[in-house]
């Protein structure tokens, strides 16, 4: 799948959007200027654990493949040949509702926008992880409306948490 999207997808390329995460516990950190790999004893709003020698890749989406795009677009993208995340990191905690919101539209976008590009295999899992700040690994089933619609329209799991275990 990172060879289709490396192929079919503008920017991703020439922008040097796509790192591969080489570590076993990879701690990524979103800032202005996108998302950096930290030490496990820094803060940190994703973990990505890869149990297995699978190889799995980052896609700085935001500012990166996808820039200034209508309705917003997803922070990154993690993935290996079997599974692919869709990620909006959110770093707060306010007003939780409306940042949720945002980010199913964000997420929603994005898909979209690869989509007209690549088409994803039936027996491929998609994804979708909205992250906001928290002090311990969690992973929980996002709202169950949204999670039932992301399911039928598009085939994507929707969930929230800061965790994804490629195992």
């Amino acid at each position: 799948m990172i060879q289709e999207i490396g192929d079919n997808i503008p920017n991703t390329i020439e922008n040097k959007c796509i790192s591969e995460l080489n570590e076993k516990h990879n701690f990524l950190l979103d800032t202005e200027n996108g998302v950096l790999i930290v030490n496990a004893t820094d803060f940190y709003h994703l973990y990505v654990e890869k149990t297995n020698k699978t190889v799995v890749y980052s896609i700085q989406n935001d500012n990166c493949v996808m820039i200034n795009s209508e309705g917003g677009q997803c922070d990154l993208l993690i993935l290996n040949e079997e599974k692919l995340y869709f990620v909006e990191i959110k770093g707060t905690q306010d007003n939780r509702s409306n940042h949720r919101k945002t980010a199913y539209k964000q997420i929603e976008n994005t898909f979209k926008y690869y989509s007209n590009y690549i088409e994803f295999p039936k027996d491929y899992k998609l994804n979708a992880l909205v992250c906001f700040k928290h002090k311990r690994r969690i992973v929980q089933a996002s709202a169950s409306t949204k999670k039932k619609e992301f399911k039928v329209k598009y085939n994507i799991n929707l969930e929230e948490g800061n965790y994804i275990n490629f195992d």
